[in-house]
C-alpha cells in the first residue's frame, strides 16, 4: 500500500520565503489510483498522446514507493506537441486547490537542453473552467527539465485558489515537447487537495490591482495587466501588474503605500510573484523583491526588512508566495510597503515579473501563525549591529532535510561581496562566520547588507549591519 500524503507532508516551504496559503484546513486525497499502482493503467485517469506509460519492475523499474510509477515522454515528431494525464473534479469557489508529489529524471534517458523554455519539460498544471469549458484561470510548475537533478525523487507542490465562475478543476501532468528531443520524466506518489483559507485582515487598499494602481504609488516600469488576456498573467483573475528593469544600474522600478504604526507592532507582508516562458524570464542579478520599510514622524527610515519574491533562479511559470516577518521599532508612526524590481547592475540584462495579491497585516499574538516544520530557516545574525573594528558575526540556519546550501552577502544594490558556504550539508543546524571582509579580503565598507541562504527549496534573505 502506497504511502499518501496529507496535507501535513506536502513539500513544506521557508517560513520568509515561499510559503503555501496561509493556516489552511485541508482535505484527504481526491485522486483516484494516485500511486499508479491498479492493474489497469491509469485507471482513474484520462490519458491523451501516446507519452503515458507506467514503470514496472519489468520494464523501468523506476518508483518512489512500492512497484509502479508514471512514465511520461515526448510524442517524437518534429513539430510542437503535448502528451499527458489528467482527473477532473468539482471545485468549492474560493478554495485553495493543491497539487504535490515526486518527480524522477534518469541519467539514462535524461532530457537535454540550455534552458528550460525552448526545450523538453514536463510540468504539473491546474486549470479550471466554467460552464461552457473556457479556462478561466491556471497556475502550473515544471517538475522535469534539462536542469531537473538526476537519479532522484524530486517533491514538487502548485496550487491556485477556485475563481468565481468555476466548475471544474482539471489536475494535468503534461509533457511539453517544442522539439523532437529525447527524454523522459517518471511521477510518483500524487496528491490533490483542497483548503479552505483563513482571511487576513488586509491593511492595503486594491492590493490585487483590481482598480489598476488605485491607492498605491508608483514610479518607472510598472504596467497595469488587461482584465482579459492570457491567463497566465494573473494569480487571480482581477488583476495584476508587470514590473521591469529601468536599464540603469541601481535604480527600481515598483510600487509603495504606507499606513500608520506603532512602536512594537508585529506586520507581516506577502506577495505572489512570477516569471514566465512566454514574456522574458529573469536573467542575471535582475530580481523582484518585497520590501518592508519602518518610518518615524520625520519620513525616516528608522528599520527595514525584505524578501526576494523572484529572480533568475526562480522556477519559471508558476506563481510562488514569499512573506517577510517584522517589528516595528521605537519612534515608529508608519510602516511603508514596497515592491521592487531591481536592476543592480547590467542594464542589458532582461527579463520581467509579475505580481499579484499582496498583504500588508499586523499580527498579533493571537494571530501570529503557529509554529511549522520549516524546509529551510535562517535566523538574525548575532551580534546585530556589527563593529568594523571587531567584525565577526555568526549565521545561523536550519535544514529540514540535507542537500545543497549556499550562505552569501549582498550589499544594497545586490552586489556579492562574499560567499560563506555553499555546497552539501546534512540536515540540522548550521552556522557561519562572517569577518566582515569582501571575496577579495578587503575590509567591507559600513553599511546596511542582505545575508542571502540558498537552497533547493528556495531562498531566504535577512538584513546585517555594519557600523564604525
Amino acid at each position: 500500500m502506497k504511502h499518501l500524503m496529507s496535507r501535513t507532508c506536502l513539500l513544506t516551504l521557508a517560513l520568509v520565503v515561499a510559503v503555501s496559503a496561509p493556516a489552511l484546513a485541508g482535505t484527504g486525497n481526491l485522486f483516484t489510483n494516485p500511486g499508479f499502482e491498479d492493474p489497469v493503467p491509469y485507471n482513474g485517469w484520462t490519458t491523451f498522446g501516446s507519452g503515458p506509460n507506467i514503470s514496472t519492475p519489468s520494464t523501468d523499474n523506476i518508483a518512489r514507493t512500492d512497484t509502479a510509477a508514471a512514465k511520461i515522454f515526448g510524442e517524437g515528431s518534429l513539430g510542437f506537441d503535448v502528451g499527458g494525464f489528467f482527473q477532473s473534479f468539482t471545485p468549492t469557489v474560493g478554495d485553495v486547490y493543491t497539487i504535490s508529489g515526486y518527480s524522477f529524471v534518469s541519467s539514462a534517458d535524461s532530457i537535454p537542453g540550455t534552458d528550460v523554455c525552448n526545450f523538453n519539460r514536463c510540468i504539473a498544471k491546474i486549470v479550471f473552467k466554467n460552464s461552457g469549458g473556457a479556462e478561466i484561470q491556471v497556475n502550473e510548475i515544471v517538475i522535469g527539465a534539462f536542469n531537473t537533478p538526476q537519479d532522484a525523487w524530486i517533491p514538487f507542490e502548485v496550487s491556485a485558489p477556485a475563481p468565481a465562475g468555476a466548475t471544474t478543476i482539471e489536475a494535468l501532468f503534461l509533457f511539453l515537447q517544442p522539439i523532437d528531443d529525447p527524454g523522459a520524466v517518471f511521477i510518483d506518489d500524487v496528491c490533490l487537495n483542497s483548503d479552505t483559507p483563513v482571511a487576513e485582515t488586509n491593511a492595503l487598499t486594491n492590493p490585487s490591482f483590481t482598480s489598476g494602481l488605485t491607492g498605491w504609488s508608483s514610479f518607472c516600469n510598472v504596467v497595469i495587466q488587461p482584465e482579459s488576456g492570457q491567463l497566465w498573467r494573473y494569480r487571480t483573475l482581477t488583476g495584476a501588474l508587470k514590473l521591469f528593469g529601468t536599464f540603469v544600474p541601481d535604480s527600481d522600478s515598483g510600487i509603495s503605500q504606507t499606513v500608520a504604526a506603532t512602536p512594537g507592532s508585529f506586520w507581516k507582508l506577502s506577495a505572489y510573484g512570477m516569471h514566465n516562458c512566454q514574456d522574458s524570464p529573469l536573467t542575471g542579478t535582475n530580481f523582484m523583491r518585497a520590501r518592508l520599510v519602518f518610518r518615524d514622524a520625520g519620513a525616516n527610515e528608522i528599520w527595514a526588512d525584505e524578501v526576494t519574491l523572484v529572480d533568475a533562479n526562480t522556477p519559471v511559470d508558476t506563481w510562488t508566495q514569499s512573506e517577510v516577518i517584522a517589528w516595528a521599532p521605537p519612534t515608529t508612526v508608519a510602516v511603508e510597503a514596497f515592491v521592487l524590481f531591481t536592476q543592480p547592475t547590467n542594464p542589458g540584462e532582461g527579463g520581467a515579473a509579475y505580481l499579484d495579491d499582496v498583504l500588508l497585516t499586523e499580527l498579533s499574538p493571537t494571530s501570529a501563525p503557529a509554529p511549522n516544520p520549516v524546509a529551510f530557516k535562517l535566523h538574525q545574525n548575532m551580534p546585530n549591529p556589527v563593529s568594523l573594528n571587531a567584525a565577526n558575526t555568526r549565521i545561523d540556519f536550519d535544514l529540514l532535510d540535507g542537500g545543497f546550501a549556499e550562505v552569501s552577502i549582498f550589499d544594497v544594490t545586490g552586489r556579492m561581496v562574499n560567499t560563506l558556504h555553499r555546497g552539501q550539508l546534512e540536515a540540522g543546524s548550521h552556522s557561519v562566520t562572517w569577518d566582515g571582509t569582501t571575496a577579495n579580503g578587503t575590509r567591507a565598507a559600513a553599511g546596511v547588507y542582505r545575508y542571502v541562504l540558498k537552497t533547493s527549496e528556495g531562498q531566504v534573505a535577512r538584513t546585517l549591519v555594519l557600523i564604525k
